[in-house]
């Protein structure tokens, strides 16, 4: 759990450094996403590109999990990533993320949209972002379907060049 919080502690406190005029839980177009200047103090002079590349991913990440593509989106988590679902065990590594999402599309189908409300690039190696989703979830047990929101916060950690996904944990607002 340290390992978790001095790296989002740490994100944290770098995006408070700055002034925003908007609210930023609000949701935004991929364009104002895009646009926005996040850049504070000492801030990351190569955040638009960044972004565009966080935002593919986070694009990809949307497409395996409406597909149950369990493979795929462990491939999109860094090697120490770590998963956190709630009233689940933390998972952490490859073979755990693994584990929780095949048991996930084990028991359920999803059909979420995803909605970045912020992409923050703190610095060439790190960036976090906060999005919402929604959509319909396939309870496979009962075949009933519900419709469900969510908010989520990401933590990204560039790894070979690429960005991965460091830490991902979600809630539903009610």
């Amino acid at each position: 759990m340290k390992k978790l919080l001095l790296p989002l502690a740490l994100l944290l406190v770098a995006a408070g450094c700055e002034e925003k005029t908007t609210d930023p839980a609000a949701p935004r177009s991929a364009d104002q996403t895009e646009s926005a200047d996040h850049r504070g103090p000492g801030g990351y002079s190569g955040h638009a590109a960044e972004r565009k590349a966080i935002q593919q991913l986070l694009n990809t990440y949307g497409a395996a999990l409406n597909a149950s593509d369990a493979a795929k989106i462990t491939s999109l988590f860094a090697q120490d990533g770590v998963f956190a679902a709630p009233g689940s065990p933390t998972a952490t590594g490859p073979t755990q993320i693994r584990a929780a999402f095949d048991g996930l599309f084990g028991a359920v189908t999803l059909n979420l949209q995803f909605t970045p409300a912020e992409i923050v690039v703190v610095n060439s190696r790190y960036a976090f972002a906060t999005s919402t989703s929604s959509g319909t979830v396939l309870v496979k047990a009962n075949g009933q379907t519900a419709t469900n929101s969510y908010r989520e916060l990401w933590v990204f950690v560039k790894e070979n060049r690429q960005w991965k996904i460091a830490r991902y944990l979600f809630n539903q607002p009610q």
